[in-house]
């Protein structure tokens, strides 16, 4: 399936789908400014609002932002958790920490639910989370920074068998080995590349790495596109905006750094 979505301040552009994407994971968050009213005891009321959606609930290391830095707790000075709040299927997730959520829509046994269902979680999580802070006068939500992040598996076998492959998938990468060269074939392969998006809305990051997978050890290229924003968008029409340019360059990027060879097995429909 194909999707058009507006193109801010452009003309509408029609996507290239796909109907068995290497998608694994995508991820919809925002960074906000800290409430400096924030206790640990808030966690438990946020989860209230999510336990019939959510009923699983796990801790995980904070995350740091981009300059290494990790929020505490302004009393005690102790690091505050990240939580996850879980669904049954173990599909999709909510992460909170002090100065940000995301979204999660993990692959279980589920197909990719396409975009318009991963933000339209999103906006109902957000219109949630601020329906909470103004409950509980921890004061206006304030962004900070936007992120959409989609993780591609491709599994050895998948279009490929050995690094000597990589041109089957990726249209800007080959390896070409002889006999004449003294280097063997690379035992690993990393890549990074960051885009400007349009009208100063941010940046791409595209990351090329090599991983195993762990339910059946099978090796994979992990190709994760992640978007960000530069500087806070405050209203909903702004948010929404973003993030669907932000979907578009994923997808038109991701199709644009991969071979037809490879698309014709992810089945491109256009």
């Amino acid at each position: 399936m194909s999707h058009t979505i507006p193109n801010v301040g452009l003309k509408k552009v029609d996507l290239p789908g796909y109907k068995n994407p290497p998608i694994n994971e995508v991820v919809c968050g925002m960074r906000f400014h800290v409430p400096d009213k924030f206790r640990i005891t808030h966690v438990g009321l946020l989860w209230d609002k999510f336990r019939k959606d959510y009923p699983i609930i796990q801790h995980a290391a904070p995350v740091a932002t981009a300059k290494g830095e990790i929020h505490v707790d302004m009393t005690t000075g102790l690091l505050l958790p990240r939580v996850w709040f879980i669904s049954e299927s173990d599909d999709q997730l909510i992460q909170f920490q002090l100065d940000r959520f995301y979204y999660n829509w993990r692959r279980r046994q589920s197909e990719y639910p396409r975009y318009s269902h991963v933000i339209n979680n999103f906006e109902s999580i957000l219109n949630i989370i601020e329906q909470y802070f103004n409950e509980y006068e921890l004061g206006e939500l304030q962004p900070i920074e936007l992120e959409l992040s989609y993780i591609n598996h491709i599994p050895k076998g998948q279009g490929w068998d050995t690094i000597d492959d990589l041109s089957n998938i990726f249209s800007d990468f080959i390896w070409k080995q002889s006999s004449e060269r003294f280097l063997p074939s690379p035992d690993k392969i990393t890549w990074k590349a960051e885009f400007l998006l349009p009208e100063k809305k941010g940046q791409m990051v595209v990351n090329l790495k090599q991983a195993t997978r762990t339910e059946d050890k099978v090796p994979l290229f992990v190709l994760e596109l992640t978007a960000r924003s530069i500087g806070g968008l405050e209203s909903k029409k702004a948010i929404r905006e973003w993030f669907d340019t932000a979907h578009e360059w994923i997808v038109c990027g991701f199709t644009d750094l991969t071979t037809s060879e490879i698309q014709k097995i992810w089945e491109r429909e256009k």
